[in-house]
């Protein structure tokens, strides 16, 4: 499976000690811009990111993410972008401007909280509560309502 990722599931499966388990879902790509927000400025899960040799940073030119520029932060713009460019099967996006521009393009869409949840269902994750709070911890916001969804499927 070809899948892109923008960099905010990265950053916070980083944060939570769960971003090899991204690497089960297939050939993971990323755009050079994402490696660079997620790395330049020493984020959460820069180090971890650095050093997983089964994430491939692709170089995305300008003219190819335009379309999504005015909506999108860099990122953002070049992650949907190489999605398109690699037919990739899935993206990985929390921002919701960047969903909705993926779904435009046919591109299907998962964020974090999705990942947990088919981690979850897998046995990936044992106790969704504990992965929830830490999640909470570093600094992912949802709303009550989605919290306790989560926990409740």
């Amino acid at each position: 499976m070809k899948i892109v990722s923008n960099s905010s599931p990265l950053i916070f499966f980083s944060a939570i000690g769960l971003l090899d388990l991204l690497a089960d879902f297939g050939d993971i790509s990323i755009p050079k811009a994402v490696y660079e927000e997620v790395t330049k400025n020493n984020l959460k899960g820069s180090n971890e990111v650095k050093h997983a040799d089964w994430i491939k940073v692709m170089e995305v030119e300008d003219h190819e993410s335009v379309a999504f520029s005015s909506a999108l932060d860099a990122g953002g713009a070049q992650a949907i972008a190489l999605a398109i460019k690699q037919n990739a099967d899935l993206i990985l996006l929390d921002d919701l401007a960047g969903r909705r521009a993926a779904t435009a393009y046919g591109i299907e869409v998962i964020g974090t909280l999705g990942l947990l949840k088919v981690m979850y269902q897998k046995g990936r994750i044992e106790n969704m509560k504990n992965v929830m709070d830490k999640l909470q911890k570093h600094g992912f916001w949802m709303s009550t309502e989605l919290y306790n969804k989560m926990l409740k499927d």
